[in-house]
């Protein structure tokens, strides 16, 4: 079964007729073709020692693997479980380069962040509809960069206290809370460095502090169309190969 249901319907459907060309066969050199003329797409198979080729109307990815059991590359996905995530590592132009930003997955780590802080109990007065106004109704969560940039900017309902070692301390909100707890100790408090130590540390409010390790890419339509493909195929050329056999 395939982790990707409806791409592999979409392949089942494209190929559900389809003819069989080898136009190479010798020894681990292999080229395959197959046509579906009905949906106009076509799919090729190339092989080589330790290297596969996978290429048509839906891209080329070139498959690069060294080990025992595969020299013939066609014996490392015969009959095997469509795995496209772990097979990305075997991708000769490495793993990212089938990987492609998915705004609907960051919008649910958005939407998950925020749901945990309400749930919690932490999350400030007005939160969820800051977080509508200012991320998940912006045009610039359309790209990876610009979403990144927009969460690590975002802040609601931060409050900081500045606090001397002689005793001292004040609370900040609002707006530029920060800024006003970082300079107390200048403007304010007037300490001198010599005596006193002042720290800042951030009391309440919101921000999006683990966006770095969210993963917000899944993996190219068309990459896991071609695995789902590339396993077909093989099964394909392995029952042309039986039956001629059978019929020599």
């Amino acid at each position: 079964m395939s982790n990707y249901p409806e791409i592999a319907r979409h392949f089942e459907n494209d190929f559900a007729e389809a003819t069989l060309t080898v136009q190479r066969e010798d020894g681990l050199y292999r080229h395959v073709e197959f046509s579906a003329p009905k949906t106009m797409n076509r799919l090729l198979l190339v092989t080589w020692p330790y290297n596969l080729v996978v290429a048509g109307s839906h891209g080329s990815f070139h498959f690069e693997r060294y080990g025992a059991d595969t020299e013939d590359m066609c014996d490392w996905l015969r009959g095997t479980r469509v795995n496209p995530s772990s097979w990305t590592s075997k991708l000769v132009n490495g793993a990212d380069s089938v990987r492609e930003y998915d705004r609907d997955r960051l919008e649910r780590q958005v939407k998950e962040r925020v749901e945990e802080a309400a749930g919690d109990g932490w999350a400030p007065d007005g939160l969820q509809a800051a977080v509508r106004e200012e991320i998940l109704d912006n045009h610039l969560l359309d790209t990876k960069d610009t979403a990144f940039q927009l969460i690590s900017e975002f802040q609601h309902g931060m409050t900081y206290r500045s606090e001397c070692s002689c005793g001292l301390s004040e609370d900040f909100k609002g707006h530029d809370s920060y800024s006003s707890a970082a300079t107390w100790e200048f403007y304010k408090h007037k300490a001198d460095g010599k005596k006193h130590k002042v720290k800042v540390r951030q009391t309440g409010g919101f921000d999006f502090d683990d966006f770095t390790e969210w993963n917000v890419d899944k993996l190219n339509y068309h990459f896991v169309y071609q695995c789902h493909a590339a396993v077909w195929a093989i099964a394909q050329y392995d029952a042309a190969r039986k039956a001629v056999a059978a019929n020599a």
